[in-house]
């Protein structure tokens, strides 16, 4: 399948009717009981809305697994699905239609306004927040209701410097989208390079849709940097790349996780070789793994043969949603929820291990770099 036909796919269930059950088929087990009602606030309009896309994949892959297999204690997972259109007042208050509603979570709101404004209202509500689809520092630090599941931006950009620097490249500069997630992540990049007794080249915003990439781009390219370290949407990374190597510059491309190499291959083609991207979740085609084996498994059987990180990595936050659930009793509520989370002390997930326990909700520690190659594989 393609990626456009994988594209359309989630799209389309994207923009579906919004309170819907997942996988629940006539060869299903029966499920007797009241379903499970988990919300997500997401991005499905505006800009950014291609954030959505591949996570939401991954997550349908898990709960329509879940629901033809007896979904939990024969109770279905029903996801109820909100636009926020990437406004964090609007995140916010989709959360609150979900409390309102009886859901027991809220799964992976995607981008940083939108999950800044579901863990505002879901501390305030008193109900759990899995897995943000952002490590922006406000996102993650500590909260009694939220659980982040990928490690911090901070984190990710620190590993990038620390290898730059071990390669000997110390001239850096940054390219990022306009938004407040992707400027603290040039900002804490700035921090990281400066801890090393070196200032940044210097930085770039480009506006969300991209439109004024190449003028960005030839402004940083005449500051002739040895590498470009990359906070932006595929299609931004795509228009600032090329526009960047057809003004002659000539550097070493790195991204933190949310840019999909296999888009950026099939957007730029050869412009993407070389890119170096750093990934918060492992390979997702090393079925030697049990979490990655499970994963393609439900991946094929919602007819997508295609994998990636991003729908890995929904597919594992939606993971960590259920071990929470089966933790939290026999009837569970947002308190069991935060408790059965907390319970996890370090389980394993089948081959990568979760933390959490009380005063301390650390996720995932797992980050790896991964190039693209000139085929638009990855070399590891």
């Amino acid at each position: 399948m393609t990626h456009k036909k994988i594209h359309l796919m989630a799209s389309a269930f994207a923009a579906s009717v919004l309170a819907v059950f997942l996988g629940l088929s006539a060869s299903a087990h029966a499920q007797t009981g009241k379903p499970l009602l988990i919300g997500q606030t997401y991005v499905q309009t505006g800009p950014l809305a291609s954030l959505s896309t591949e996570p939401l994949v991954g997550i349908r892959a898990m709960f329509t697994a879940l629901n033809a297999n007896g979904g939990i204690n024969g109770r279905p997972v029903e996801l109820r699905q909100l636009d926020d259109a990437y406004d964090p007042a609007k995140g916010a208050e989709n959360v609150k239609t979900f409390a309102k509603d009886g859901a027991i979570g809220v799964l992976m709101p995607i981008g940083t306004s939108s999950s800044v404004g579901a863990i505002k209202a879901a501390n305030e509500l008193k109900i759990p927040v899995v897995g943000p689809y952002t490590g922006a520092g406000p996102v993650v630090k500590f909260t009694e209701y939220g659980f982040p599941v990928r490690i911090s931006f901070d984190e990710e950009y620190s590993r990038i410097v620390n290898h730059l620097f071990t390669i000997g490249l110390s001239r850096i500069a940054f390219a990022h989208n306009d938004n407040p997630g992707a400027r603290s992540a040039m900002e804490s990049t700035q921090k990281f390079i400066a801890e090393r007794g070196e200032k940044m080249v210097g930085s770039v915003a480009i506006k969300n849709d991209g439109s004024d990439a190449a003028e960005r781009a030839a402004e940083l390219a005449k500051l002739k940097p040895k590498a470009v370290v990359l906070s932006a949407t595929n299609d931004v990374a795509a228009k600032f790349i090329t526009a960047y190597r057809a003004a002659g510059g000539e550097t070493a491309f790195y991204s933190f996780s949310f840019l999909n190499g296999q888009k950026l291959f099939q957007d730029i083609k050869k412009d993407a070789a070389g890119v170096v991207i750093s990934q918060v979740v492992p390979y997702p085609w090393n079925s030697a793994m049990p979490v990655i084996a499970e994963y393609q498994a439900a991946m094929k059987k919602i007819g997508v043969n295609d994998f990636s990180y991003a729908s890995l990595e929904g597919y594992v936050t939606a993971k960590v949603m259920v071990e929470g659930l089966k933790r939290a009793g026999a009837n569970p509520t947002p308190e069991s929820l935060q408790k059965g989370l907390e319970s996890f002390k370090t389980l394993d997930i089948g081959g990568i291990a979760v933390s959490y326990r009380a005063g301390e909700h650390r996720g995932l520690t797992f980050s790896e770099l991964s190039m693209l190659k000139a085929d638009g594989r990855y070399l590891r």
